[in-house]
């Protein structure tokens, strides 16, 4: 049997190529052709120039402002490292800020208690901030660290800057940590947050970070917007 290596394009992939070489010659902020212009342009139906779209919204080539369709600026790429995000997106010359969302304490459950080395009903608190890059909401970052591990923490911080660094100010020295990345879809209360719709996909972050001692200092669940991140990581031999 003969198999062949060169597979027939579906046709909204066809679609979706020509597409991209429109793309080319725009910049970003510009205008999207619209459904039914591009669906006559190219002879397709409406459900096939759909299939095209949603790929690029995927890839991050395209976005959704309101009911309108513009050209995306490139995505954001971030090193998966200890450090804030706001730090790093800054240095790459765009403007990074976080948006707060709320404060609250409440009693560890067996699982959070386990991750953080505390007992059971221990008092931990809870950071949940948005983080923007370009005025664009791009990521949901919900923090929790053992209440009397850094006291007086919701009363001093300042939400708009890094947690990290504040941490540092308090003489703590960060150690290694434990990161799992997978990828989901949001649920409405993290689709409104971000301003995107519940099929965008995300990549969900999940980290504890520990002390020089061994000691774990915060958990920590980020949710990314996978059309407009991108993150990289080096790796020793």
């Amino acid at each position: 049997m003969v198999v062949d290596t060169e597979p027939r394009m579906l046709k909204h992939q066809v679609v979706r190529k020509s597409l991209d070489s429109l793309l080319e010659g725009m910049s970003p902020g510009d205008p999207f052709p619209s459904e039914r212009d591009l669906a006559d342009a190219h002879d397709v139906s409406r459900e096939t120039l759909r299939q095209a779209i949603r790929e690029l919204l995927v890839a991050g080539r395209i976005e959704r402002r309101g009911r309108t369709t513009v050209v995306a600026a490139p995505k954001v790429v971030l090193p998966l490292a200890i450090g804030s995000y706001t730090e790093a997106a800054r240095e790459k010359g765009m403007s990074a800020t976080r948006i707060l969302v709320g404060w609250s304490t409440y009693s560890a459950d067996a699982e959070l208690a386990e991750l953080l080395h505390i007992d059971t009903g221990a008092p931990v608190v809870q950071l949940e901030r948005v983080f923007t890059t370009d005025d664009t909401r791009v990521g949901l970052e919900t923090t929790r660290i053992p209440a009397d591990r850094i006291p007086g923490l919701i009363e001093t911080f300042d939400y708009r800057t890094s947690l990290y660094a504040e941490l540092r100010t308090r003489g703590i020295i960060f150690g290694p940590v434990v990161d799992t990345i997978e990828t989901v879809l949001p649920d409405a209360r993290e689709a409104a947050l971000l301003t995107v719709d519940t099929r965008t996909p995300m990549f969900l972050l999940n980290r504890t970070s520990y002390d020089d001692q061994g000691v774990p200092i915060e958990q920590r669940r980020s949710l990314y917007r996978g059309d407009r991140m991108t993150f990289t990581a080096v790796m020793g031999a």
